[in-house]
């Protein structure tokens, strides 16, 4: 994977993020365009790519959610957009949305439903730490890391309708 290779990393879903870092600012030393004002135009070029190109690594290896979206989409498991989840997933979803509309005739349930996505959160990470678990991180073992995947865009788009129409 390329960005994890720039950084000579072995892909991970929770990489060193200090040893990141350092690579990243060593390699933003190296290729920064003030140490080429003098070079060719082609040398400049190229710094500024390879700046960019850094920045951008960097950025979707520091974030959990970006990284595990270009680990898989570096598998090639994002370009079927659609993924099958489980009849049970799909019914507590149905369960979470009716509850957020339900609160405008019972705002007394809100603490529950926040105490109910709280719970949901902590089973997500449970299952993200159960995928990190999967070694190596191959394409066999990211499928499972594409199930968490959609699930976690689930997750926030309930907790994003639960901020927005449930506030008590």
């Amino acid at each position: 994977m390329l960005y994890f290779d720039w950084f000579d990393l072995p892909v991970s879903l929770f990489p060193d993020t200090s040893l990141l870092k350092q690579r990243f600012l060593s390699k933003s030393k190296l290729f920064h365009p003030d140490k080429f004002t003098l070079a060719s135009e082609e040398e400049q070029a190229k710094a500024l790519e390879s700046s960019g190109f850094n920045n951008q690594a960097y950025k979707v290896l520091n974030d959990v959610d970006s990284r595990i979206q270009y680990i898989l989409d570096e598998y090639g498991l994002l370009k079927d957009d659609k993924e099958a989840m489980p009849p049970d997933f799909l019914m507590k979803m149905m369960v979470f949305n009716e509850a957020i509309s339900d609160l405008d005739d019972d705002p007394s349930s809100y603490s529950s439903l926040q105490n109910d996505l709280i719970e949901w959160e902590n089973e997500l990470k449970a299952e993200l730490d159960y995928c990190a678990s999967l070694l190596p991180l191959d394409i066999d073992n990211a499928r499972h890391l594409k199930t968490y995947f959609f699930k976690r865009k689930y997750y926030l788009r309930i907790q994003d309708n639960f901020s927005k129409f449930a506030q008590p």
